[in-house]
C-alpha cells in the first residue's frame, strides 16, 4: 500500500481503488494506443517521484467544464508540455491563457497520470518509459472573449457535463470517473 495525500491507494490489475475523504472511488486504467502507453489516475495533492512532462487543467463553471479544440485532436481540457525551465504551475497558467484565453485565480494539484509507455515507438520516443501528466484543478476562471487563438488550440467553450460524452475527444469510463473526482474534489484551502 502507498500513502497518496489523505487516502490509500490499493494497485490491482486494470483498476486503481482510491480511499479519499473515507470515500471509496475506483479508476479505470486508460491505453493510449498511439503512443503505447497504459494511463491510470492517481488522486493526491502532492506530486509523485515521476518525472512530470506536462499538465493538464480541470476549470468548472457551474456544472460545465472548460474544454479547448485542439487541431488534429477535437475537444479536450487545456494543458501541454512542461518547457525547460518551467515549473508546473507556470505551464499550467501559459496554456490555459494560450488555448482558451481563461485565467484562474488559483489553481491546486489534484493528481497526476501515471504514464508507462510498455513498447517504444516514434511517438514516445522522448519520453520516459514512467512519467506523468500533473493534473490541477483551477477556481474563479474568468475568460477573455476577444482572445485570438494560437497555435494548436483553435476554439474553447464551458461544455455541459452531460454532453462531455459526445463533445470530448476520446471519452472513456476513466475519462468520466477523473471529471467526477474534479467536480466533487474539496479544496484543502477552502
Amino acid at each position: 500500500m502507498d500513502g497518496v495525500g489523505d487516502g490509500e491507494i490499493y494497485r490491482g490489475g486494470q483498476n486503481s481503488v482510491v480511499r479519499h475523504n473515507t470515500v471509496m472511488q475506483q479508476f479505470s486504467t486508460e491505453y493510449w494506443p498511439e503512443t503505447n502507453s497504459r494511463v491510470e489516475f492517481l488522486p493526491g495533492a502532492m506530486p509523485p517521484d515521476l518525472p512530470a512532462t506536462a499538465v493538464k487543467i480541470y476549470v468548472f463553471q457551474d456544472d460545465k467544464l472548460l474544454l479547448t479544440n485542439i487541431m488534429n485532436r477535437g475537444w479536450d481540457l487545456p494543458g501541454g508540455h512542461i518547457e525547460p525551465g518551467e515549473m508546473p504551475e507556470q505551464t499550467v497558467s501559459r496554456e490555459l491563457r494560450e488555448e482558451t484565453g481563461a485565467s484562474v485565480a488559483r489553481i491546486e494539484l489534484i493528481g497526476y497520470l501515471h504514464i508507462t509507455n510498455e513498447q517504444e515507438n516514434e511517438r514516445n520516443r522522448k519520453y520516459p518509459r514512467e512519467s506523468c501528466i500533473l493534473v490541477y484543478k483551477g477556481y474563479e476562471p474568468t475568460v477573455n472573449a476577444n482572445h485570438t487563438f494560437q497555435l494548436e488550440a483553435s476554439e474553447a467553450k464551458f461544455v455541459p457535463q452531460g454532453d462531455l460524452p459526445q463533445v470530448h475527444h476520446g471519452w472513456n469510463d476513466a475519462k468520466a470517473q477523473v471529471v467526477a473526482y474534479a467536480v466533487s474534489y474539496v479544496s484543502a484551502s477552502a
